[in-house]
């Protein structure tokens, strides 16, 4: 009897012993590790972060770098956690290029984050947004076509300008443009 119960322990002993050693996978750098310090890292979003976008661009980029070198897979998320789309080989130093297949809205807000993983490392970006670009002849952005966007065409009248008061994109703020917002008047895109 005391042979058996001896044998029950000792198979129990061993059955506990796995039973840690499988679930103690926890892997913890510590300053003698060659990878202590070393990071995966991301920089420059496209579209820049708090900007307004061009509808018909569908492309989101992020740079990517990994100190150890490593292959790394970076994966595009909307502010739910959709996922947009991934590139699963981006290599060292690099800037990571994917195509959105849906589309835009105009005035909307798009908040999005990269997830950056490797053999060796897991890192998230913060929260980056763009909105989906105004109309042309809403000069401010502010969703309604008034007296306001009129102003901004009437105060850069005549000047050889690129910004958005040049409404036809003809490179002068002159009486077409006037008349493009003025065609609008009262366009409220709210």
């Amino acid at each position: 009897m005391i042979k058996k119960l001896l044998s029950i322990s000792i198979l129990m002993l061993i059955i506990t012993s796995s039973i840690v050693i499988a679930l103690d996978i926890t892997c913890h750098f510590t300053s003698n590790d060659p990878n202590w310090g070393a990071d995966v890292s991301f920089s420059s979003p496209y579209p820049t972060n708090q900007s307004w976008q061009d509808v018909s661009d569908k492309e989101l980029k992020i740079h990517v770098s990994n100190d150890l070198g490593e292959t790394m897979n970076v994966s595009f998320h909307w502010s739910d956690h959709t996922l947009i789309d991934y590139n699963d080989s981006a290599t060292n130093d690099t800037t990571v290029t994917i195509t959105y297949s849906g589309n835009y809205d105009r005035y909307t807000q798009y908040d999005w984050y990269v997830n950056v993983t490797s053999v060796t490392f897991n890192n998230q970006s913060g929260q980056f947004w763009f909105k989906g670009e105004a109309y042309d002849w809403d000069i401010d952005r502010d969703a309604d076509v008034d007296i306001t966007d009129v102003n901004f065409v009437r105060d850069n009248y005549l000047e050889t300008t690129a910004g958005r008061n040049d409404v036809t994109g003809d490179g002068y703020v002159n009486y077409l443009d006037r008349s493009r917002v003025q065609y609008h008047w009262g366009d409220d895109y709210s």
